[in-house]
């Protein structure tokens, strides 16, 4: 079976685009391999200009069915498709593109945007986090400073304490060294009283060894 376009209808309200290029519209239909009918629209300018069209807009079973579709067409439906079959044109397709393009730069403009925002915002988070560290590193060496200080002045303290302790013990022990030598040497010596006393008990003790004792015999011993 040989696969051929059909014309199917002609609508005749004129249709004027946003450049004021006025077009009329037909639609035509055309048999697929599996023997289904497709219809699209097409759109011939009245002034200069070339014809636009439109991709598939209905598959049908018959061309009778295409044409029965297209006679149920609305104006309004064939503005829709002539704005269609316009985007379809190769420089509405690269302004579109373009425009795509645009939108993307535009968006990857405003992500690296965010990025950088977010990375500043990091940035200055770290920052902040790093100043605090600082902050609570300063604070616990002082901190520590000042308790070595403390310590070091409590042992200082403790210290002239300690050499106070000791001169006072050495001091009361020279005093107690010297105070028992002296008593000591006192009591050492003999008194002059006494000695005088005890003179005339020497003086008779010394004759008595150099007087020689006599001996006398008992009485009634006649030998």
């Amino acid at each position: 079976m040989a696969h051929f376009i059909q014309f199917v209808q002609q609508y005749s309200a004129i249709l004027v685009d946003p450049y004021g290029r006025r077009y009329v519209a037909r639609v035509y239909g055309a048999c697929r391999p599996d023997d289904l009918w497709d219809g699209w629209f097409v759109f011939f300018p009245l002034d200069d200009g070339r014809a636009v069209a439109t991709d598939r807009e209905t598959t049908q079973g018959s061309l009778a069915a295409v044409r029965y579709w297209a006679s149920g067409i609305s104006t309004l439906y064939l503005y829709g498709a002539l704005e269609r079959a316009r985007a379809m044109l190769p420089e509405a397709q690269l302004a579109r593109r373009q425009a795509q393009a645009k939108e993307e730069e535009a968006r990857a403009r405003a992500e690296a945007a965010d990025y950088e925002a977010a990375a500043h915002a990091a940035r200055k988070a770290a920052l902040d986090t790093d100043r605090r560290r600082r902050e609570t590193e300063a604070m616990l060496l002082a901190e520590r400073e000042a308790t070595a200080r403390a310590a070091a002045r409590l042992h200082d303290q403790a210290a002239r304490s300690a050499r106070y302790d000791a001169s006072e013990a050495h001091r009361r022990m020279r005093e107690f060294m010297r105070k028992h030598s002296s008593e000591r040497r006192y009591t050492s010596q003999p008194s002059a009283r006494p000695v005088a006393a005890d003179a005339p008990r020497r003086r008779r003790s010394a004759h008595a060894k150099a007087t020689p004792r006599t001996h006398t015999k008992p009485r009634g011993d006649k030998k």
